[in-house]
């Protein structure tokens, strides 16, 4: 396995001391699944037990259509991580293959089932302890099940082919097959003798669990997705790369990202690093570049000799690339960042790919560019990355400025809190649990119930607080009680748990398991009520009378009690600018003299001065953080907190 330092120096990506590395190359692990090719008795195997091994699993094999075996692909895909073999067996199939076409594909799978247990049957010395098993190394739900069970079709048609299915099945020697996957080697639209990209194609859905990026709608709606640039959306035989989102899922190669400052990186084209910029408040929420070469393995159609892809990716999004509004709701899970601002992988459902997509030298990803470098709620995140250039034949070199984070308000400890309200619960899944630090336990609202909605819980958080960002996760189970994940909401804080005013804050959210982030303006309050209006069915409609909260989480603080020497009445005072540099203006109502005190989060004073109906304070002196600024006439106190740069 490569060190760190190797790797910097082979890959030539140059870190400051404000950047951050991780993942690996080399890590040879050894995988092994198993292979069932399915033989009709009307369509006689085409190939060979020994070209279907090589095919599978040799490292040095090619034929006309496979550049590469299925092996090869994912050793070099996962940057030498991952060497998956796979145990082969052919079956031959007691009906016709038109009979497998004539049924259900809930049907057509049985027949896989049969193939399993007919290997059982026919080779009781078969070491199934020898194949691999889904395991927290793989990011996917199912776990315990075998890692990879495939199954090739000698003819495109019977029902099941062509797609990854999740039946959770035990055979009968016990063994458990949570997913499993079946292709052809040769589909009907294909101009060459076998296309892998089928069977690669599905084993990534069946194996790592990663999504499709082409658009799965048909009609009017249809967009290209991703078009040529990934596995997951592409088609040719010598088979796309994965892309970079995938490569960071799993970290694969090195995975470089900046927090802040200016770097200059360079990439080798399809090699072992990758940038991966992340949103601060949602690491579900990227931007990943990485650099390709049309002459490269599997880039017969990039549209330029060397070239950025930029991609911008979302794993809130529950669905494949069906949703191509480029919307704060409606976006790709996965998108490419075109470099010309056309947006046609959104816009045409014939377009794969053009050189436009590209980021070549005399283009920028920044701010003001279009596509800009916001994240998909709308907020800016002040990323540019500028001044592209070629270095070599297969290198590309640019500069990456990325904007020092904001001050955020720590975490607000659950210990103090307290449930007040909430609609009757499930047996075992009551309100508290949605606030007790743990995942697998939530609060959920069974389906039959009777409470009118928006079902709302109310939450004493014990003491008062100034509160500027709201988390929410949804429950996680795979199995019922499930479902109930909100969808719109309304979140409120009040003082007194009696009057709630307008809502801080409100929106919907995605139909995920993943937290969820929703900022506002600082606020004070010692209660919430977190109002969900309505929550999401799996088939996208928000129509579920259920209501599920795995936990709830808040970020704020409480004022220093050495500040807090009587009830604060507001008087009409205006503090700005918040955040502030250097002078930080105090503006009141009246013309009554005030007395300024500037605090830390300690009860320190740290300033005092004296005004009348305005001043400026100079705050230049103090050091970055978040401070109290008090202001007290004879009859009133004023307190606003404030952050300086």
């Amino acid at each position: 396995m490569k060190t760190l330092p190797f790797l910097i120096a082979s890959a030539l990506v140059l870190l400051s001391a404000n950047q951050s590395a991780f993942g690996q190359t080399d890590a040879n692990t050894k995988y092994k699944g198993i292979a069932i090719y399915i033989d009709y008795p009307d369509v006689p195997a085409s190939v060979t037990p020994a070209r279907l091994d090589s095919l599978i699993n040799g490292l040095a094999y090619q034929e006309e259509g496979a550049a590469r075996s299925f092996r090869k692909y994912w050793y070099e895909q996962s940057r030498r991580n991952i060497d998956f073999t796979h145990d082969i067996f052919f079956y031959p199939a007691p009906q016709p293959s038109t009979y497998y076409e004539s049924i259900t594909w809930q049907e057509g799978i049985l027949l896989w089932k049969d193939a399993l247990e007919w290997i059982i049957a026919q080779n009781p010395n078969f070491d199934w302890r020898s194949l691999s098993v889904t395991d927290d190394r793989f990011d996917k739900p199912s776990k315990g099940g075998l890692a990879s069970v495939m199954v090739i079709s000698s003819k495109w048609g019977p029902k099941g082919v062509g797609a990854s299915h999740g039946p959770n099945w035990t055979l009968s020697n016990g063994v458990k097959v949570t997913t499993i996957y079946g292709s052809v080697l040769k589909s009907p639209w294909d101009t060459t003798p076998v296309n892998l990209f089928m069977t690669l194609h599905e084993s990534a859905h069946g194996i790592f669990g990663f999504p499709d990026t082409y658009d799965t709608d048909d009609g009017a709606a249809h967009s290209g997705g991703t078009g040529f640039y990934s596995l997951m959306s592409g088609g040719l035989p010598d088979v796309e790369p994965i892309g970079g989102p995938f490569l960071a899922q799993y970290r694969w190669g090195m995975t470089v990202e900046p927090q802040s400052g200016t770097t200059t990186v360079t990439l080798r084209a399809d090699g072992d690093s990758m940038v991966v910029l992340r949103n601060p408040y949602d690491p579900h929420e990227y931007f990943t570049i990485e650099a390709r070469k049309k002459s490269n393995n599997g880039n017969s159609l990039f549209p330029a000799a060397l070239g950025l892809l930029i991609w911008h990716t979302d794993s809130k999004v529950f669905t494949s690339n069906r949703l191509s509004d480029m919307t704060p709701l409606k976006h790709y899970r996965n998108s490419i960042e075109q470099a010309d601002g056309r947006f046609e992988l959104e816009r045409s459902a014939t377009n794969r790919g053009n050189i436009g997509d590209l980021y070549l030298p005399g283009r920028s990803f920044t701010p003001d560019s279009k596509p800009d470098t916001k994240w998909w709620d709308g907020r800016a995140s002040g990323i540019n990355i500028t001044d592209i250039q070629f270095s070599g034949t297969d290198h590309m070199r640019f500069t990456i400025s990325v904007p020092e984070p904001g001050i955020r308000l720590p975490e607000i400890p659950q210990t103090e809190w307290r449930l007040v309200s909430a609609p009757p619960s499930q047996t075992g899944y009551q309100g508290f649990k949605a606030f007790d630090g743990k995942l697998s336990t939530y609060y959920h609202v069974p389906w039959g119930n009777v409470s009118p909605r928006p079902h709302e819980m109310v939450i004493d958080l014990g003491q008062e607080y100034q509160i500027n960002e709201f988390y929410y996760t949804a429950n996680t189970n795979t199995v019922a009680p499930w479902e109930g994940r909100v969808a719109d909401y309304k979140v409120y804080l009040s003082v007194d748990g009696t009057s709630w005013g307008t809502p801080v804050s409100s929106g919907t959210f995605f139909y995920t398991e993943l937290t969820q982030y929703s900022l506002f303006a600082n606020s004070q309050g010692r209660y919430l009520k977190f109002e969900c209006i309505n929550s999401w069915l799996g088939d996208g409609s928000q129509a579920d009378m259920r209501t599920s909260i795995a936990e709830i989480n808040l970020r704020g603080s409480k004022l220093p009690s050495g500040i807090m020497d009587s009830a604060t009445v507001g008087y009409g005072l205006t503090l700005y600018p918040n955040p502030v540099n250097d002078v930080l203006n105090i503006q009141t109502s009246g013309l009554k003299e005030s007395v300024a005190g500037i605090y830390n989060l300690n009860g320190k004073l740290l300033i005092n001065k004296t005004i009348a109906g305005s001043a400026g304070i100079d705050v230049s002196g103090l050091p970055a953080g978040f401070y109290v600024a008090k202001i007290k006439t004879d009859a009133h106190i004023e307190i606003r907190k404030f952050i300086k740069n």
